[in-house]
């Protein structure tokens, strides 16, 4: 039921109002403001006003219980609290030229919500429509949701942003298009997206931890787990204050940044098709370290003792392409690879 046209109309839109030019200063809250305001009111004129319907629902679970959340269109926004109920906030919305097919529409779009045990589970069930105006319907149901703060909670979207805050339980959170954030949760499981970004601030995880974007950069801040995979196909990853034992990072076009402390007998791989990668270790814990780039440089500020010469570059200005030694007591090991790229290790 996503309008696709009326979104790539929308795009063609802001792109010919966005400035032209050298200044490229992000708008401020007031043009953003015009700007949502003019795209409101250019949605209004082709395809009718916004028809909106408000569900307020409160179901006991106890301390805990389970979140289970399916939507399609709609950001979703779930926090983490001290009562003893999931309590489940979700306004729907519907834009039709014609207003009484809007508030028809209104209602076959329906918010399922049912329970086993402690477990809820809502689904959102759009209205099907056919003929030659079905492409002109928009439809879409915003989440806010209280839960627990014991409880699990596995929230999945299509086109929509997800945000995940202050849940002591399982985390999962999923989405197709949009943004997906997760903070202050101690047992972070998966954030992952299509196309968006994902942020991770102040998580951990009991087993390993998933966070991942085919199209966005991935950002994760004081995380602590005993092993993390990320990565991003077309985006940048950037980690920082990790305490991890084992960590995978891929990027196949894109910078890696990652500043942590490493862990003894520790294992670090970096690896990066078409991107920059940066090390930036905290404390003096020895590592032994394979290091290459294909067509760039590597660079050490660390005195590793080679294992072998390193391997340089022609030309008149040789640069260093690989290096492979240890450092230290060598209790962990860092391996950090890109095809076309600089590969630094630094010092904080």
């Amino acid at each position: 039921m996503i309008d696709t046209r009326l979104l790539s109309t929308l795009m063609v839109a802001v792109l010919a109002t966005a400035p032209l030019g050298a200044d490229s200063t992000p708008p401020g809250p007031d043009a953003n403001a015009r700007r949502a305001a003019w795209l409101n009111r250019f949605a209004e004129a082709r395809q009718g006003p916004e028809q909106t319907d408000r569900i307020v629902q409160a179901i006991k679970v106890g301390p805990d219980g389970a979140l289970d959340l399916s939507n399609i269109s709609g950001s979703v926004r779930v926090t983490g609290d001290g009562g003893t109920e999931i309590r489940i906030e979700a306004t729907k919305r519907v834009r039709h030229r014609d207003e009484g097919e809007a508030r028809r529409l209104l209602q076959q779009l329906r918010v399922d919500i049912t329970t086993v045990g402690g477990r809820v589970e809502v689904r959102t069930t759009y209205p099907r429509r056919g003929g030659r105006d079905s492409d002109r319907v928009s439809a879409s149901v915003d989440y806010v949701v209280a839960v627990p703060a014991a409880a699990a909670v596995a929230v999945k979207t299509i086109s929509g942003d997800v945000s995940v805050s202050r849940v002591a339980g399982e985390v999962r959170a999923e989405a197709v298009s949009g943004d997906v954030g997760v903070s202050s949760t101690p047992n972070l499981a998966v954030a992952r997206t299509v196309s968006g970004n994902v942020t991770a601030r102040e998580v951990s995880g009991t087993a390993a931890v998933s966070l991942g974007s085919v199209s966005g950069t991935v950002v994760v801040t004081g995380l602590k787990a005993r092993s993390l995979e990320c990565g991003s196909v077309s985006g940048d990853v950037q980690l920082s204050n990790l305490q991890v034992e084992r960590l995978q990072v891929k990027s196949v076009s894109g910078s890696i940044d990652f500043q942590a402390l490493l862990a003894r007998g520790g294992r670090y791989d970096l690896t990066s098709h078409s991107g920059d990668i940066r090390v930036v270790l905290g404390s003096d814990m020895g590592f032994e370290l394979d290091a290459s780039t294909f067509s760039g440089s590597v660079r050490s500020d660390f005195p590793v003792t080679l294992r072998s010469p390193a391997r340089s570059g022609g030309g008149r200005r040789a640069e260093t392409r690989s290096i492979r030694g240890s450092y230290g007591d060598a209790s962990a090991i860092l391996m950090v690879q890109t095809f076309s790229g600089t590969v630094v290790i630094g010092r904080k």
